[in-house]
């Protein structure tokens, strides 16, 4: 895999900076108006209920996953939540939100600046203006979404700037966060084996180690196993219609009625994973561009984690937002071919039409509604391949014929050490 830029010049023209200026302005907007309605009634952001009171249980040593529907993250996550737990419950929410959003447009700026044109960075600030609405709802009851996001964003832009320790560390947090977003570490893994697989394992274990620092041993140990017993035991094929995860078993099984069993489904999350993972692969072995790979690292990762992941709730596509939106706008400014722009439009219309649904009519709960999302999930994962796959739609490097001139050895060393 090659660069053909080392990374996208940052965009200054006063059109950039008015976007810009405006995003931050509404966002700043958004958490003044946040603060004062989830401080005074911090009782309706139930999520950050269940994060400070994980924090609280790790303070006095007390078991965490009492509820199985209260907190279902890692023993490290309590640990984090606990500076949150020792203030007040109104200015923690305050905090709480504040470090959602800024991790999420630290992220969103990072990655287009490390894998997105100019013509697409002169428009990151209104793709941050239209992820108020699609985040508003996390932010509104306390969710982790728009910081789990940041971090793999952070994470996915450290590797594009060869970055290889920050990325592993975003990614390993993202992971010990909710277990899934190791899927994007995974396919890292596959574009970079060398320099980000051991660097991810290391990032991993230190942070699994990280809490037997702050209590003792025994009561960590005890708290990691009913971690992982209580995972394993909660089985969301069972859960009833209203509860049902909204992902690609809610298509089959919920709307469409197919005879999919449980194997056969599980067969498709494994088949698909190794799909993605023989893409990339593909597309490091056939030394594409890094913009190119990680972008398809970043979408299909995204999108497989939506359809496949163990755990979508209608609150979890904030997690697919920004990949959407900054590709929406990749596909009209580097001019691609109208179908693809027209349907990658109405992909991003889905988005905002369940959002829209779930705010005003949150009582229609059919099921052709219901499935707006995982639909969304589903032709944004297929158009992306498409296009992803098509080398007409990306740039070459200019290094292209004097790579095509080198011997084969050299090709196969350039391959592993051009993410460096």
């Amino acid at each position: 895999m090659t660069s053909s830029k080392r990374s996208a010049p940052i965009d200054n023209s006063s059109g950039s900076k008015i976007w810009k200026f405006a995003a931050l302005a509404a966002w700043l907007i958004v958490l003044v108006v946040l603060a004062v309605r989830c401080g005074l009634h911090h009782h309706r952001t139930i999520c950050f209920i269940n994060f400070r009171l994980a924090g609280e249980h790790w303070l006095k040593g007390e078991y965490l996953y009492g509820d199985p529907h209260g907190f279902v993250y890692s023993p490290l996550a309590a640990l984090l939540f606990v500076p949150f737990a020792s203030v007040p419950p109104g200015l923690g929410i305050v905090l709480w939100q504040t470090c959602n959003v800024l991790l999420l447009l630290a992220g969103v700026f990072a990655i287009a600046r490390a894998l997105f044109s100019t013509a697409v960075q002169k428009y990151v600030g209104a793709c941050c203006l239209v992820l108020i609405p699609l985040m508003l709802g996390n932010l509104d009851i306390g969710h982790s979404n728009p910081l789990l996001i940041g971090c793999i964003m952070l994470g996915i832009a450290a590797a594009g700037r060869g970055q290889w320790n920050w990325a592993a560390l975003w990614i390993a947090l993202a992971t010990h966060l909710k277990i899934y977003p190791l899927a994007i570490g995974l396919l890292l893994c596959v574009v970079a084996p060398r320099r980000f697989t051991p660097r991810l394992a290391i990032a991993l274990l230190a942070l699994a180690l990280l809490p037997f620092a702050f209590q003792h041993w025994s009561y960590v140990e005890h708290q990691y196993r009913a971690w992982l017993a209580t995972r394993v035991a909660d089985n969301r094929f069972a859960y009833p219609l209203e509860d049902a995860p909204l992902d690609l078993w809610f298509i089959l099984h919920w709307t469409a009625e197919l005879p999919v069993s449980r194997a056969l489904y599980a067969f498709l999350q494994l088949g698909t994973a190794v799909g993605i993972a023989a893409v990339c692969a593909w597309g490091r072995w056939n030394d594409w561009t890094r913009e190119r790979l990680l972008q398809g690292v970043f979408c299909l990762g995204c999108a497989w984690m939506m359809l496949f992941g163990p755990s979508t709730e209608s609150y979890t596509y904030a997690l697919i937002a920004p990949v959407t939106l900054l590709l929406a706008v990749q596909a009209y400014k580097d001019r691609r071919p109208y179908w693809l722009q027209t349907i990658w439009a109405f992909a991003t219309f889905l988005q905002i039409a369940a959002v829209a649904r779930r705010s005003l009519i949150p009582g229609l709960r059919d099921l052709w509604i219901l499935t707006i999302q995982p639909d969304s999930a589903l032709l944004i994962f297929g158009i992306f391949l498409v296009w992803l796959l098509r080398d007409k739609y990306w740039p070459t490097p200019d290094s292209a014929v004097e790579r095509e001139a080198s011997s084969a050895p050299e090709i196969a060393a350039g391959r592993e050490t051009a993410l460096s």
